[in-house]
């Protein structure tokens, strides 16, 4: 029996992941690039499409501690800037588009601090980013059926629960 794109996607991540650095990032981004082109007859990418879940976590990695999530979002959907404290994740689009700006946090000499927009980028399906720790971005859903993978490098209830993930306002 051949195993499933979803299924092909955990066993190779279990294998590849070793922590935060390049190479974990660029085989992850890749091996979640190859997870958008899963088949859509598959059971669970059907189920994810029909559904159309707002959030669904599709494997939780008890080793390593990432987990692999789908969502889906409305066109003009929009979540204010944040980070994801000490973890970081991948944003990988499955159907429709989405625009990430990113910013960076700045002092003046005055000692006020505000986000500046680094800029923005649209992101289609099969195209996947990374956010680092500390990495501050805004998403705008642009269009109807969005549905995206995104896979965490923790749990961030856990980031959120002991302050270390931050929302800002813009």
């Amino acid at each position: 029996m051949q195993n499933t794109g979803l299924e092909t996607f955990i066993a190779a991540v279990q294998k590849y992941w070793s922590g935060l650095n390049t190479e974990t990032v660029e085989t992850v981004r890749q091996l979640l690039v190859d997870l958008t082109k899963s088949a859509a007859d598959e059971l669970w990418l059907k189920e994810i499409i029909d559904e159309r879940p707002a959030a669904k976590e599709l494997y939780r990695d008890a080793e390593h501690g990432f987990i692999l999530l789908a969502h889906s979002e409305d066109q003009g959907q929009y979540r204010h800037p944040h980070n994801h404290g000490a973890g970081w994740v991948f944003y990988a689009v499955l159907s429709g588009e989405i625009e990430m700006t990113t910013f960076a946090q700045i002092t003046n000499t005055s000692g006020e601090t505000r986000l500046v927009s680094r800029g923005s980028d649209v992101m289609s399906g099969g195209q996947c980013r990374v956010f680092l720790p500390g990495d501050i971005h805004d998403t705008r859903c642009l269009t109807e059926g969005f549905i995206q993978f995104r896979l965490t490098s923790t749990d961030f209830k856990k980031e959120i629960q002991e302050g270390r993930m931050v929302r800002f306002s813009k």
